[in-house]
């Protein structure tokens, strides 16, 4: 992902990249295609006391790297999940607030055009009471990401979708997986169970010959199909001359949701607002997959944050 903070940051009129930093010595072909100053040690690019830094590292690294920019006073962009853990991310947090500076987590899916236009139909009533909610979230192995397993690497996504959608956050869940390709799980379904008896499951794999990244929510008056890929977005409603439901095509203004969510983040730092996806949010993210982890070892449904 950090290639792409840096190629849109280029491009944002609103910002000034002022450079990259990576122990990884090739990175400083990419620092000279977005015309930037590479550092191998991050410090020294924080020394340039930036006003907003990315950080898209390894999760175990995550902390670290955060709490040095914090010292820098820098305000934070911190790809997901915010850590690998609840208590240093809370720590975290809790210095953030003391530094005075803000904290935004790359959910990315949260600007999803087709994202976005799913939660204003159920805002404004359309589908109902949001019942239920099923993501469905496969493809092949990309090869990438070696610290974590599916479960923490993307499950956090749709786990934050389903709290989003349902207006809420679920109390407990219970998941199975298994290992086949990777060092930890790499398919996993989790069931996140909503204290009201609602729920939203979620099935993750890196086991599939193709993409698909599909969400289906069911409302008390409608059903909505969203596309996140091809951002799509269809409402089924009722067809009484055919005798069944009809998928009806809802309006979806297309764009890039990673400079989407720079642009917010970048409006936040100026105007000093909180960002659309709050640490808190993240943190109970990260709590629901770990009790997903958990469950997939026990068998047993799991208290999230328990």
């Amino acid at each position: 992902m950090g290639r792409h903070h840096v190629r849109i940051y280029s491009e944002i009129e609103q910002c000034e990249l002022v450079g990259l930093a990576d122990p990884d010595e090739s990175r400083a072909e990419l620092a000279d295609t977005f015309k930037t100053q590479y550092y191998v040690d991050h410090k020294r690019l924080l020394e340039k006391q930036p006003q907003l830094v990315t950080i898209a590292a390894p999760t175990t690294n995550h902390v670290e790297l955060a709490r040095d920019a914090l010292d820098a006073g820098c305000h934070l962009l911190i790809e997901k999940p915010i850590s690998a853990e609840v208590q240093p991310a809370r720590d975290l947090v809790e210095y953030a607030r003391q530094k005075e500076r803000m904290i935004a987590v790359g959910h990315i899916e949260r600007f999803n055009p087709a994202i976005v236009a799913l939660k204003s139909l159920i805002d404004i009533g359309e589908l109902g009471d949001v019942l239920t909610v099923h993501n469905l979230r496969v493809s092949p192995y990309h090869g990438r990401i070696l610290d974590t397993g599916i479960v923490l690497d993307i499950g956090v996504h749709d786990v934050d979708l389903i709290s989003m959608l349902m207006g809420g956050r679920g109390s407990s869940v219970f998941a199975t997986g298994f290992q086949r390709i990777h060092s930890h799980e790499d398919h996993a379904v989790i069931q996140v169970a909503f204290a009201d008896g609602r729920s939203g499951v979620v099935e993750l794999s890196w086991n599939a010959p193709y993409r698909i990244r599909h969400i289906l929510v069911s409302g008390a008056r409608r059903y909505a199909l969203c596309d996140l890929i091809d951002q799509r977005l269809v409402v089924y409603e009722e067809d009484a001359a055919a005798n069944r439901l009809m998928p009806v095509p809802k309006p979806v203004a297309k764009g890039e949701p990673l400079r989407a969510e720079l642009e917010s983040v970048i409006e936040c730092v100026e105007k000093g607002t909180p960002p659309v996806c709050k640490p808190d949010d993240s943190i109970y993210a990260l709590e629901a997959c770990l009790a997903a982890l958990k469950s997939m070892k026990s068998g047993q449904a799991e208290k999230v944050g328990g």
